[in-house]
């Protein structure tokens, strides 16, 4: 069987499995009730967080970029933020990271391979930003992770740091000179590939340039962490959900990422932020009627928007499906 048939069933079975434990205790006419009596009015500062939320993404990927091609557009940056989410909303394999480098070599005239680093960058970026967070907010919620937990936690922040130090210091490795020149020597096109890849991290040598990326992430999941907070009073439990609350909900829904599912997270994020909430006193149908409203606010908004801005790069989501496969 073909990998990518393997990776569809894997998805599938792990969306199915996820929803059957996200409903095997739901009352569906319960769950009816709890959406039918959401104050629906919360979703216009959820949807504002969610545009800010890409905004933010295009600032902090301006200054990831800004040895590659400096002086790119933060709106134009936001718009491939969108359209990479988008991407990963609807096909398998995330291959919105992948499509939007590629994008973003094509439209500001830069490696792809620089563009593709860039995002790495940013990801590692997110990992420490999101543990960051995780750890303070666990602080203020004593007694919600275990130890082990947060050890762990903190060991994968710290590895995400050493990762970005390493990044740092290879464009020094690489340039004439470095020990990785020197051994690649005998190989120009590989070393030139290496060279395009150093490139989308060469921004970390600033230190000044690093600590901007890395406020810019802080932000980015302080902010989105209002989505989950929001989303509480929309469905009538509001003071269960502290933003220290909302910020350890964030960090689980992160987390349900890395389980095999089908594009968007489906059933998985609702299988874990149901289970999370639930830890707060809330009942089982209130608390996966706000992972769905939480869940669908992000998914419709940012998918709607990033398909439309996509059309208008005059793409469908087949031509850029070929040129990911191109790269």
């Amino acid at each position: 069987m073909k990998r990518r048939a393997l990776s569809v069933l894997a998805a599938a079975a792990g969306t199915g499995f996820c929803l059957w434990l996200a409903l095997r205790k739901v009352a569906l006419a319960k769950l009816a009730a709890a959406l039918a009596g959401a104050n629906w009015l919360w979703l216009a500062p959820m949807a504002a967080i969610v545009l800010l939320d890409l905004v933010v993404r295009g600032a902090r990927w301006r200054v990831l970029l800004s040895r590659a091609r400096p002086g790119a557009s933060v709106a134009e940056l936001t718009r491939l933020e969108a359209v990479g989410i988008a991407v990963n909303n609807v096909l398998f394999a995330r291959l919105g990271e992948f499509a939007r480098a590629v994008l973003a070599g094509r439209r500001l005239r830069i490696p792809t391979v620089a563009a593709l680093a860039s995002v790495a960058v940013e990801r590692a970026f997110d990992v420490a930003a999101l543990l960051t967070i995780f750890l303070i907010a666990t602080t203020f919620a004593p007694g919600f992770a275990l130890d082990a937990v947060r050890a762990g936690a903190a060991a994968v922040l710290a590895a995400a740091v050493v990762s970005l130090v390493l990044l740092a210091a290879a464009e020094a490795w690489v340039a004439e000179g470095g020990w990785i020149e020197r051994l690649l020597r005998p190989w120009p096109k590989l070393r030139a590939l290496v060279e395009q890849l150093v490139l989308g991290a060469a921004v970390l040598r600033s230190p000044a340039a690093a600590a901007e990326v890395a406020a810019w992430s802080l932000v980015l999941w302080t902010v989105d962490a209002g989505v989950y907070w929001a989303g509480a009073r929309a469905l009538g439990f509001g003071d269960k959900m502290s933003y220290a609350r909302s910020v350890l909900t964030l960090s689980w829904a992160g987390a349900s990422s890395a389980i095999p599912a089908a594009p968007g997270a489906i059933g998985t994020f609702e299988a874990v932020v149901a289970n999370i909430v639930g830890k707060f006193g809330v009942g089982a149908e209130p608390a996966l009627a706000y992972a769905l409203v939480c869940h669908m606010t992000m998914f419709l908004i940012v998918t709607v928007l990033g398909l439309a801005l996509l059309s208008r790069l005059g793409l469908s989501l087949t031509e850029l499906r070929g040129e990911v496969s191109k790269t």
